[in-house]
């Protein structure tokens, strides 16, 4: 027996009966994605379904898929003329308002001047059409006569026609007041509607699977308080749903109101954990770029799991076990938080005081010479690497937590904590030198909840594990061809720049090639010289942090046979202690002859990362 029936409901009739559940993605759709489907609509081609439900007593139907669809629909009634194809569907009319108005007679610059604010006037025409009613027939004929005042008012009436030829050629090409929408109903319990949602897409774009737990979990809530921190959960989740309902031009989002939320101050687990997600990243402006902020997929991966980590579930265990362990919600509400907003609030607050302590060591090393506060985060943005720091951190002060009145576990510091936190750095440069969290994932993150692995002890850092790991870089590096900074490099380069601050003293740097890029992409039989000669152009040996004033100074020089300077600039800030080597490098490279370039590039990529070691081996 199935659980649902097909009916076929006008878009009109349904378009003021739709809800989207909290569990809905943001609009995925392109602007090309949504011409294409409203230009297969206007050739009466058949388009997908919408999936809906109605709960019991309730007045609108909620959309549990075709989202994209229905919103597009909705973008088109508002704005049908960024679809309609004006030029091409009524050239013919375009043609007419030229002539009639006497226009088609200027010269070609003018016509085509004169033909674009036509069509500008027309679009705007057809916009009021679509969202106002009585539109004033005239109204295009009095644009017109503004945009070419010498337009014969003799020829209005015809304008007028022009205007009603206009009109019924959009009605015709996507009418939607008679435009059927073929609509799938499913009968079966409400308990399984997650379920279905994640099932019908699976021949579209695949959910992630926080997505999945958001539709799953919406019965689970967080209660909270007035306190700063619930406030800010609070505030967050109500500016998403806020911009949500912008994006899909006022498509109402199921069960959300603002003023209803802040009154009640209630929240579900998923919104809580995707709020938390986006706090922490708020927090660590030395772990994470601001643009992770954006990345849905990101935010949400950091703050399920942090909740996850305080309770000693591992990623695969988030999710739980119909006949085995219990998962993240019957976790958080067991330990009692769920009705508890002043132990959510102080959970929070222990919460972000380990990745305060966290990106307070980051900061110390990844900030960018300059006065601006800005950090190197092209490779500190592993969202599991840090995790795992902060589930060390949290295992080593609270261990994994069963109620709301856990505390801080005695000598604490003294038993872990203190090595974690001297640790964490040094192991973020080793793992990412050896690339200890390429591939490995959940499982390694996973190892660091249950006390597998651990940061706190010889086995995770030793001098002399970072000098195999810098040597093993180097050889790596040493015939890569590159001209693009590559992220590794620009971190550690940073590193350096960060433990000599004083020798930094103007307001902005930039990371740039002190073997020029011109110099290297110098054509040697028939390809680049950083091609032909394998030269690490965009690597650690050819980088360095120069001011606008320096790079001024770089770039106004070509070498010429004056054998003038190469640059202005500190060279033993930059690692360059004989800047004669420099300029043989780039000079010989021009050349034809790659020798110095490559001893110039190994040598000092030797020097940087030997004085790399020194820094963190005595951190």
């Amino acid at each position: 027996m199935s659980n649902y029936r097909i009916e076929t409901i006008n878009f009109e009739d349904l378009e003021n009966q739709m809800t989207i559940p909290t569990y809905q993605r943001p609009l995925v759709w392109s602007k090309s994605q949504k011409a294409a489907f409203i230009d297969n609509i206007s050739r009466g081609f058949p388009f997908g379904s919408l999936l809906l439900y109605k709960y019991d007593n309730a007045e609108q139907y909620s959309l549990i898929d075709g989202q994209q669809r229905f919103s597009t629909l909705r973008e088109y009634q508002r704005h049908p003329e960024e679809y309609f194809p004006i030029e091409s569907n009524s050239a013919k009319q375009i043609d007419s308002l030229m002539a009639l108005s006497g226009a088609a007679q200027q010269s070609e610059d003018a016509r085509t001047k004169l033909r674009n604010q036509f069509i500008s006037a027309i679009k705007e025409m057809l916009h009021l059409h679509a969202t106002k009613r009585n539109l004033p027939g005239s109204y295009l004929a009095q644009q017109i006569k503004e945009i070419y005042p010498a337009c014969s008012d003799g020829h209005m009436l015809e304008i007028v026609d022009i205007q009603v030829e206009l009109i019924t050629a959009l009605d015709k090409y996507v009418n939607l007041s008679t435009l059927q929408i073929p609509c799938v109903f499913f009968t079966g319990d409400k308990s399984e509607l997650p379920e279905v949602f994640a099932n019908v897409n699976l021949g579209g774009r695949k959910l992630t699977k926080y997505q999945v737990f958001a539709a799953q979990w919406n019965r689970y809530q967080v209660q909270l308080s007035p306190e700063p921190y619930s406030d800010d959960i609070l505030e967050r989740t109500i500016s998403r749903y806020e911009a949500l309902t912008e994006d899909r031009d006022g498509l109402e989002i199921e069960d959300f109101s603002a003023e209803e939320m802040r009154r009640e101050r209630i929240v579900t687990l998923p919104e809580f954990c995707h709020a938390l997600g986006e706090l922490v990243i708020s927090r660590c402006r030395a772990c994470w770029p601001d643009k992770a902020a954006e990345q849905d997929d990101t935010v949400d991966t950091i703050g399920y799991n942090t909740l996850a980590i305080v309770f000693g579930l591992r990623p695969q265990e988030i999710a739980g076990k119909k006949e085995g362990p219990q998962g993240l919600p019957d976790v958080f509400a067991n330990a009692g938080f769920e009705d508890s907003p002043t132990a959510t609030e102080h959970l929070v607050k222990c919460m972000l005081a380990e990745y305060d302590e966290i990106n307070g060591r980051f900061a110390k090393f990844l900030k960018k010479p300059g006065s601006k506060e800005a950090y190197e985060t092209s490779k500190s943005s592993g969202q599991l690497q840090f995790l795992s720091f902060f589930a060390a951190l949290w295992f080593a002060r609270y261990g994994a937590i069963r109620s709301t009145d856990f505390e801080s576990l005695p000598d604490y510091k003294k038993k872990g904590y203190n090595e974690t936190t001297r640790n964490l750095f040094r192991c973020f440069i080793l793992d990412m030198l050896t690339n200890q969290w390429k591939g490995s994932g959940d499982s390694r993150l996973g190892n660091y909840i249950d006390g597998t692995l651990s940061y706190a002890t010889s086995a995770a850092f030793s001098r002399a594990k970072l000098e195999i790991a810098t040597q093993s870089y180097l050889d790596s590096i040493e015939n890569n061809e590159s001209i693009n900074v590559d992220p590794i490099a620009k971190t550690l380069l940073t590193v350096l720049a960060s433990c000599n601050p004083q020798a930094y003293s103007e307001s902005a740097y930039d990371i740039e090639h002190l073997i020029s890029r011109e110099t290297l992409r110098n054509k040697t039989s028939g390809q680049y010289a950083y091609k032909t000669y394998k030269l690490p152009g965009g690597n650690l040996g050819n980088i360095a942090y120069l001011s606008s004033a320096e790079n001024r100074a770089k770039g106004s020089t070509t070498l010429p046979a004056s054998k003038g300077e190469l640059f202005t600039f500190n060279g033993e800030r930059e690692f360059v202690y004989n800047g004669q080597d420099l300029r043989d490098a780039d000079l010989d490279l021009k050349n034809g002859n790659p020798a110095a370039a490559k001893k110039f590039l190994h040598e000092r990529a030797q020097i940087m990362l030997d004085k790399l070691v020194e820094i963190l081996a005595k951190d």
